[in-house]
C-alpha cells in the first residue's frame, strides 16, 4: 500500500495531506489569482465571490493527499483507498516529502 501511495504522490504532486496543511499564504495568492481571473471576465462582485468560493475548494481539494481522486481508480478517492485497506488498524499518512529531478538544483 505504502508503494502505491508514494506513485501517487509522485505523479500527482499534491500540496498537503489534508486542507490544514495547505499554507494560508498560497491558498490567498490562488484566491487573489481567481478573483482577478473573474473580474477581468466581468463577473459582478457578488457572484465572483460565489464562484471564487467554489473555485478555491476545488483548488484545495485537487491539491490535497486524502481528497485526490485515486489514480489507479479514479471513482475513489484517496481517503476512500485508505479505508478500504485497512486490516485491524487505520492506516494514516501523518506526512511526505516529494522530490523532483532537478529541483532545488
Amino acid at each position: 500500500m505504502g508503494q502505491k501511495i508514494a506513485m501517487h504522490i509522485a505523479a500527482s504532486s499534491p500540496l498537503a495531506i489534508d486542507e490544514k496543511g495547505i499554507q494560508k499564504d498560497i491558498v490567498d495568492k490562488e484566491l487573489e489569482i481567481i478573483k482577478a481571473e473573474l473580474v477581468n471576465s466581468g463577473k459582478k462582485g457578488e457572484i465572483a465571490d460565489k464562484i471564487s468560493k467554489g473555485k478555491i475548494n476545488k483548488f484545495i481539494s485537487d491539491n490535497t493527499l486524502l481528497n485526490q481522486i485515486w489514480i489507479m481508480d479514479p471513482k475513489k478517492k484517496v481517503s476512500d483507498i485508505l479505508k478500504d485497506n485497512k486490516k485491524n488498524d487505520n492506516i494514516q499518512i501523518v506526512d511526505f516529502i516529494r522530490f523532483k529531478v532537478g529541483e532545488g538544483v
